[in-house]
């Protein structure tokens, strides 16, 4: 059984918490789509009883505030061309892999309390979402890029890219998501996929995914409220 997570889009610490408890391999606090703001990211990450990766814009402020309040990783969004996820690279790691801000006293250094030597070997994941054409057509150079760890596959936002808004299981948008795994595969580092139904999980573990994000803390609630008052009726 590969590794699972889920998409976390509830500004809310207790369902970070939920979802660690609940079993969930690892989760992603949702900042592209969620409504949480960088000053309520620490307290969320506190919540984290697994690896908690963020999923925010690729600028190197908001990758800087994301990693130094505590996340095991980022996940960006909107790249288009290789330079892109080049400079995300460079924004989130330091020195000698890139130019990501040096500062040893906040939380993910312990505040100053864990040595300077630990901290800067301290593992981050860098993990690129292709979802937009321009990403699709640079895979390979992407994926070969020094530094990047993982490749996402974004079906919604593909499936626009390629104009079959929403249409997640079309044969192109499952042929372009395969062109992501034989790059990343190729290249030695991970593939992941977002599914939102049962089938769609199968198909991408069967297309050999080595991560998948399975829908959302939003979504599952919504859907437990409304199943519940229809059962109660």
């Amino acid at each position: 059984m590969i590794p699972a997570g889920i998409f976390l889009e509830i500004a809310c610490p207790d369902v970070v918490e939920m979802a660690s408890l609940a079993g969930w391999d690892f989760v992603v606090i949702d900042t592209e789509h969620g409504a949480m703001g960088t000053a309520q990211l620490p307290d969320m990450l506190r919540a984290a009883r697994v690896p908690a990766i963020v999923r925010v814009a690729g600028r190197a402020d908001l990758l800087q505030g994301a990693l130094d309040s505590g996340a095991a990783g980022v996940l960006v969004p909107q790249i288009h061309t290789a330079e892109e996820a080049a400079a995300v690279v460079a924004a989130s790691r330091f020195h000698p892999a890139g130019r990501r801000g040096l500062n040893g006293f906040v939380r993910a250094a312990g505040y100053s309390l864990v040595p300077m030597e630990e901290y800067l070997r301290r593992p981050v994941r860098v993990i690129i979402q292709i979802e937009t054409a321009g990403a699709l057509a640079e895979v390979e150079a992407i994926a070969g890029l020094a530094g990047v760890d993982e490749l996402f596959i974004g079906p919604y936002d593909l499936s626009q890219a390629l104009g079959r808004p929403g249409d997640v299981m079309h044969a192109e948008v499952l042929g372009a998501g395969q062109r992501v795994i034989h790059a990343a595969h190729a290249a030695g580092i991970e593939a992941s996929a977002f599914a939102n139904s049962l089938e769609s999980a199968d198909r991408w573990r069967e297309m050999g995914v080595d991560r998948l994000l399975y829908s959302a803390d939003a979504y599952l609630l919504a859907q437990a409220l409304r199943r519940a008052r229809e059962e109660l009726r």
